[in-house]
């Protein structure tokens, strides 16, 4: 409860020196100021009532085994790792294809209109399967036999501007632009991040990569910045 008489509900991501952050039930994740806590307490379950009622009896074996092994070491720890877990992938439309044929890869960090951009989510562990996005196939850029090229996003909400970092599992096969302006990427990337919602956008050379992509935005001892990734659907 706030000071101001409110009740919000979520999981506990992580508690920072000013901040509390939580994940409602929508997956949004949310942050309140510390001395604006009046109490905490334990609340119930955020699984919707009778959501188990539907499922199968294998189904519910899986379910509560994954639950029983949650915040245990192992594949399903709990991190505290603000890694990124909801992308939004460049669907393969006509207008998408078009764009790509007469421009660089470039113009799909451009907020266009025109182009669609459709949910994708990492695993438990936080990669983002390469198998899970589609592949253009641009004849200027992918030579015969070759694979194409994919393109996926994120977004972060800037609160407070300042440094953090951009970790990377490995830069292989990847070009970045944060907003329109092209990144130089590192497995360890500083980005000046101004107040508001970013995005940071990956071409992906599909023949140059074969591993998933796994981020993860990490602050910078010193930095006031204060970034959220912004989650949901």
């Amino acid at each position: 409860m706030t000071d101001d008489g409110k009740v919000r509900s979520g999981i506990k991501l992580r508690q920072t020196d000013t901040d509390l952050l939580l994940r409602d039930a929508e997956d949004n994740e949310f942050a309140i100021p510390l001395k604006k806590i009046e109490e905490q307490t334990n609340g119930t379950s955020l699984m919707p009532a009778g959501l188990a009622g539907k499922l199968t009896r294998t189904e519910l074996v899986d379910l509560i085994r994954f639950l029983s092994e949650l915040g245990k070491v192992g594949d399903f720890q709990i991190s505290k790792q603000q890694l990124v877990r909801r992308w939004q992938t460049l669907a393969p439309t006509d207008a998408a294809i078009m764009q790509l044929r007469r421009v660089s890869y470039a113009s799909i960090a451009q907020n266009d209109a025109a182009l669609t951009w459709a949910s994708a989510y990492s695993t438990v562990g936080g990669e983002l399967p390469l198998t899970d996005l589609p592949e253009f196939r641009i004849p200027f850029r992918a030579k015969d036999g070759q694979l194409g090229a994919a393109f996926t996003r994120f977004e972060v909400d800037v609160t407070s501007p300042g440094q953090a970092k951009l970790l990377l599992n490995s830069i292989d096969g990847l070009t970045a632009w944060l907003d329109a302006n092209p990144i130089k990427l590192e497995k360890e990337t500083l980005l000046d991040l101004p107040q508001g919602r970013h995005r940071i956008t990956f071409a992906i050379e599909l023949s140059q990569r074969k591993e998933p992509l796994k981020v993860e935005v990490a602050d910078v001892p010193g930095s006031n910045a204060k970034v959220q990734l912004v989650s949901g659907k």
